[in-house]
């Protein structure tokens, strides 16, 4: 697919130096046949600021998506930014992500239509974490010297995707291990599927259940190895409703079901 450019969905609330990091980390990406949208859940004025800052001189248009503070929305935001994309991929990532040189270059060369991606991350240490927040910017294009000094350093927890190029493995219909670091489908598929079900409000398994029913259209998941994200440390998210949304997974599952009760078709009323 490299003669077609890729839909890239951040997600984020209150973490402008997080964003500024991550999206440092697309200024530097290897390939820019790309479009970044932000889905904003709800943050206040410093991130629209360090938005508008940023596209003045970024090498790829940013679209920013607000919409208003009522809680965990995921799902909601997202569906509001896939009613705009025209491009014919998107990769899903989140906020919290540094993307390494290749990360789009590897999502669009690899990309099909008849499965989607599932990649991995890297985790940063909570300390090291804190030093690359009082920074604006992160060099990623790093030699494996590099990579092996902070692995040492205990500033990463593995090296190993970090050598690999970047491949796919063989195709399969598992949900286990499914992160919402990078993920990356047809536009069409999301489409299909009637995009993210908003009925999950609060953290966890609105990723879980998109890609259940992506399965479920007959989509294949296979796994990128190597092109890893950097993932920041950060305290983790309430989990007060989890039970119920792990309750709508099993529902879903159960029923085999394509398309969210309450995503775009219902937006779009």
């Amino acid at each position: 697919m490299t003669a077609s450019s890729l839909a890239v969905v951040i997600s984020t609330y209150n973490a402008p130096h997080f964003l500024s990091l991550v999206l440092d980390g697309y200024r530097q990406q290897s390939d820019n046949h790309f479009s970044i949208y932000i889905a904003d859940d709800g943050s206040n004025d410093k991130t629209k600021k360090l938005i508008d800052k940023l596209k003045a001189y970024f090498p790829v248009p940013i679209h920013h998506v607000w919409q208003s503070d009522d809680g965990f929305r995921k799902a909601r935001i997202h569906n509001k930014i896939i009613q705009q994309i025209t491009e014919p991929h998107v990769l899903l990532t989140d906020g919290d992500c540094i993307p390494l040189p290749g990360l789009v270059a590897a999502h669009r060369r690899l990309a099909g239509n008849k499965y989607f991606i599932s990649g991995s991350r890297v985790l940063i240490s909570k300390t090291w974490t804190t030093t690359l927040c009082k920074r604006p910017t992160m060099h990623t294009n790093r030699p494996l010297s590099w990579w092996l000094q902070q692995r040492l350093k205990g500033n990463i927890n593995r090296l190993l995707p970090l050598i690999f190029p970047a491949r796919l493995s063989g195709a399969n219909d598992q949900l286990v291990g499914i992160r919402g670091c990078h993920l990356s489908c047809p536009t069409e598929a999301l489409i299909r599927i009637n995009g993210f079900d908003e009925q999950f409000e609060g953290w966890g398994r609105e990723d879980s259940d998109l890609t259940a029913r992506l399965l479920h259209t007959g989509l294949k998941r296979r796994n990128l190895r190597g092109a890893p994200v950097l993932h920041l440390w950060h305290q983790e998210c309430s989990r007060d409703q989890l039970q119920d949304n792990d309750a709508m997974l099993k529902e879903c599952l159960d029923e085999k079901r394509i398309e969210a009760i309450q995503g775009l078709k219902q937006l779009a009323e």
